[in-house]
């Protein structure tokens, strides 16, 4: 033997790959991107307008909800239970009651 390390013994070789070190700016680099997109959309004027009108805001957020309880009764109609509009209601009732449960529990 010549004291060389057989090249199964090597740790592999890995040009150009970041190793996990390069993980540890990634949180920073996050946070500081989301303060500039945070900066840059509440100086636009039309967030600014929004925001100086109540009627403008209100009709932005009833569209946002009805567009959401749109999408969720789409997706509901697909669950096999909930077809029947008996199953819907009884389904619909528990979760009531499971609501109604917790937010007594939270009351305590």
């Amino acid at each position: 033997m010549t004291g060389e390390v057989p090249l199964s013994d090597q740790a592999p070789e890995r040009p150009n790959r970041p190793g996990p070190e390069a993980l540890y700016g990634v949180k920073d680099l996050t946070e500081d991107t989301a303060q500039r997109l945070v900066r840059a959309i509440e100086g636009s004027r039309p967030l600014r307008t929004l925001r100086g009108s109540q009627v403008a805001t209100g009709i932005v957020g009833s569209l946002g909800l009805a567009l959401f309880l749109v999408g969720l009764e789409n997706a509901v109609a697909d669950v096999p239970i909930v077809e029947n509009g008996w199953a819907s209601m009884l389904v619909g009732l528990v979760f009531l009651a499971a609501a109604g449960v917790l937010i007594r529990r939270f009351m305590e």
